[in-house]
């Protein structure tokens, strides 16, 4: 029997979790930030320190965040409505070839 699938933030907490885990098992993150002063500058330890603290709540507004980012940039690659294909391109044709 298949699970149903959740939102987007629960869906992208499993996967911070399952990586946790795997990161647990495969690298024994309990001697990574442990709050030494080496661990105040590793970006190692300030990663492991991060997604030790990530909440759901965080990435459906970094998820919300990148999907408005997407529709922004969607819109400047997109012509207006109405402009035939092809008008307003900027692109110069130059002939390469040799002779």
């Amino acid at each position: 029997m298949t699970k149903p699938v959740g939102s987007a933030a629960e869906e992208a907490a499993k996967l911070v979790s399952a990586v946790q885990d795997w990161a647990r098992t495969r690298f024994d993150t309990e001697h990574f930030a442990t709050d030494s002063s080496e661990c105040q500058v590793c970006p190692v330890c300030q990663a492991v320190a991060a997604l030790r603290q990530v909440k759901p709540e965080t990435l459906d507004h970094l998820l919300d965040a990148a999907a408005s980012f997407v529709a922004a940039l969607k819109t400047t690659m997109s012509p207006a409505p109405g402009t035939p294909p092809g008008s307003g391109t900027r692109v110069q044709h130059i002939d390469v070839r040799e002779g």
